[in-house]
């Protein structure tokens, strides 16, 4: 079903937008959940508190790209789990931007008001594959093998590309004035 037509299911009220939204998009949502989560019980719950989260929002909320919406909501969710599970042991399964970052940016969350901008234009300016590994890994929360696969392209080859695009964004970071 076109992703109009399940927003219209949504604004209907109609309990069909869910299953139609899980159709479409499920197992992608869940896909990016285990990412995050590492647990199939939790990525699932994750989705499934989502779905809630799009229909209490949706309407007055009426996205543009339901994928994005949902999986933007889905990240949301899991990483809240995820913290949550990981609150009192430390489990090193997913690794986030900021967690990379910490070692030459000191705190990126002072003033954030442009820095989603700021971010759009880095990744518009990589070549496409590169901006394709940074996202794998920073959006999808891929693991580095994972993403080796997908690209035929070597661990070490990877690595050193998130490494050279982490220090350009700190780079970025720190001429835009966030502390380092």
């Amino acid at each position: 079903m076109e992703d109009q037509n399940i927003i219209a299911l949504f604004f209907n009220r109609d309990e069909a937008a869910i299953s139609e939204s899980d159709a479409s998009y499920g197992a992608k949502l869940r896909r990016v959940s285990y990412g995050i989560t590492g647990d199939k019980r939790d990525a699932e719950e994750c989705v499934n508190d989502a779905y809630l989260s799009v229909w209490n929002s949706v309407p007055p909320k009426r996205p543009d790209n339901l994928f994005a919406y949902l999986c933007e909501t889905v990240r949301r969710v899991s990483l809240t789990k995820y913290r949550y599970n990981t609150a009192k042991k430390r489990r090193g399964n997913t690794v986030s931007l900021d967690d990379e970052l910490s070692e030459t940016v000191a705190d990126t969350r002072d003033d954030t008001s442009g820095l989603s901008t700021l971010l759009d234009r880095f990744l518009s300016e990589l070549p496409e594959d590169s901006r394709f590994i940074f996202m794998r890994r920073y959006y999808y929360a891929d693991d580095i093998p994972a993403i080796s696969k997908m690209t035929g392209i070597s661990k070490n080859a990877i690595s050193a590309r998130l490494m050279r695009m982490r220090k350009r964004l700190a780079e970025i970071l720190k001429e835009r004035g966030y502390k380092i």
